[in-house]
C-alpha cells in the first residue's frame, strides 16, 4: 500500500471543511510532552514546520494563474490558451445581465491583449511585494531567517483555499527604533503604488472599519455611514487609491497600459459554472444612502475605492435593517 501523501500546507479545505495539520506544541527548546502542553481539558498548544499561506485584505492583485473552466487546473495567465479563451468569445457565454455584458464587451475588445496585459500588471504587482518586503528586511537589519511578519485579521479567519485572511506588515518591534518601521500594512503601501486594486468586502474591514460588523447599530444606515466617516485608516486607503488614479500609477496607467480587465472580473468569467457576479455591492461615494445594489451592478460604482462588496449570506442583515437593494 502507497504511503498517504504528506500535508504541505498547514491549514487547507476541503470545500466548506477546513482541516489544519499540526504537532504538540513546543516546551522549552524541545517538543513538549502531553502534559506539558495541555493547559486544562479543552487547551492544547500546538507547533507545526508547515507553511501557511495570507490573501490579503482590502486589496486584489491582477492573477498571475487561474482556470480556465476547470476545477482545479490552473494555467499561467500569459499561456496562449488564455488568448484563445478571451479571443473566441466563449466568454460572453456567461448568463449575465445585457448592460453587465457591454461594461467587459467594452472593456475586453478583441481579445488579444487581455492576457498579455494582465500578465505584465500580474508581474509587476508581485515585483512590488517582494520590494517592499526586502527593503524591510534590509531596513530591519535582519535575515531573512530572523525576519518577522505581523498580521491583523479580519472577521473570517480563512478563505475558501486555506489562506490566513490578513492586513500583513513587517514586526515594528525587530526595528531599531520601533518608529522606524512602516506603520502602514503591505496592503496599503500596495494600493498607494497602483500595483493592485482596491477589494473591500464585508465584513473583513477590519482594521480598515473598527467595531462590531454585526451589532444592529453598526448595519444600520445612519450607524453605518457613521462608522465609515469616522473610518480614518478606511478613508486613507481609499484616497491613496484616487492618488495612484490621478497620477496614472500601476494598473491605473493610460490606455492599454493600464488593466485591462479586473482580478475578480477575470476570475467569475473564467470560473467553472460561474454565474457571474455574486457579491453585491454598496457606493462608499454616495454616503447617507440605504441602497445595496445587486451583483450585476457593481459596475456602476465607478471609482473603484467606493466599491464595498457584500456577500449575499450578509445582505438580509442589511436589508433587516433598513436597505433596500436595488
Amino acid at each position: 500500500m502507497a504511503d498517504a501523501k504528506k500535508p504541505t500546507k498547514a491549514l487547507e479545505t476541503n470545500g466548506i471543511v477546513k482541516k489544519g495539520h499540526f504537532k504538540l506544541g513546543m516546551w522549552g527548546a524541545k517538543r513538549g510532552s502531553p502534559a506539558q502542553v495541555v493547559h486544562d481539558g479543552d487547551t492544547v498548544g500546538l507547533n507545526t514546520a508547515l507553511d501557511f499561506s495570507s490573501r490579503f485584505l482590502g486589496i486584489d492583485a491582477p492573477e498571475i494563474s487561474f482556470t480556465i473552466r476547470t476545477k482545479d487546473i490552473f494555467v499561467g495567465i500569459g499561456n496562449a490558451k488564455w488568448v484563445t479563451f478571451w479571443t473566441s468569445g466563449e466568454w460572453k457565454n456567461l448568463p449575465i445581465d445585457p448592460a453587465l455584458l457591454q461594461h467587459l464587451e467594452g472593456r475586453i475588445g478583441d481579445g488579444k491583449q487581455v492576457a498579455v496585459n494582465h500578465e505584465k500588471l500580474a508581474k509587476q504587482a508581485e515585483a512590488t511585494l517582494t520590494g517592499l518586503i526586502e527593503a524591510d528586511i534590509q531596513a530591519s537589519g535582519k535575515s531573512k531567517d530572523e525576519f518577522e511578519l505581523f498580521l491583523s485579521f479580519g472577521y473570517e479567519f480563512l478563505d475558501q483555499y486555506g489562506r490566513m485572511l490578513c492586513y500583513l506588515n513587517a514586526d515594528r518591534a525587530q526595528f531599531t527604533p520601533p518608529a522606524a518601521a512602516n506603520a502602514l500594512s503591505y496592503n496599503e503601501r500596495l494600493l498607494a503604488t497602483g500595483a493592485v486594486v482596491p477589494y473591500f468586502i464585508f465584513p473583513n474591514l477590519q482594521p480598515f472599519l473598527a467595531g462590531q460588523p454585526f451589532d444592529a447599530a453598526s448595519i444600520a444606515p445612519a450607524g453605518f455611514w457613521k462608522s465609515v466617516h469616522a473610518a480614518g485608516k478606511l478613508t486613507a486607503a481609499r484616497q491613496a487609491v484616487a492618488a495612484a488614479r490621478h497620477d496614472h500609477k500601476g494598473v491605473f496607467a493610460l490606455h492599454d497600459d493600464g488593466l485591462i480587465l479586473l482580478p475578480y472580473e477575470l476570475r467569475f468569467i473564467a470560473r467553472l459554472g460561474s454565474k457571474g457576479p455574486d457579491r453585491y455591492a454598496i457606493d462608499l461615494g454616495k454616503p447617507g444612502g440605504h441602497k445595496i445594489l445587486k451583483p450585476q451592478k457593481y459596475f456602476t460604482i465607478a471609482n473603484l475605492e467606493d466599491r464595498l462588496f457584500v456577500a449575499k449570506e450578509f445582505v438580509p442583515l442589511f436589508t433587516l435593517n433598513g436597505w433596500q437593494v436595488q
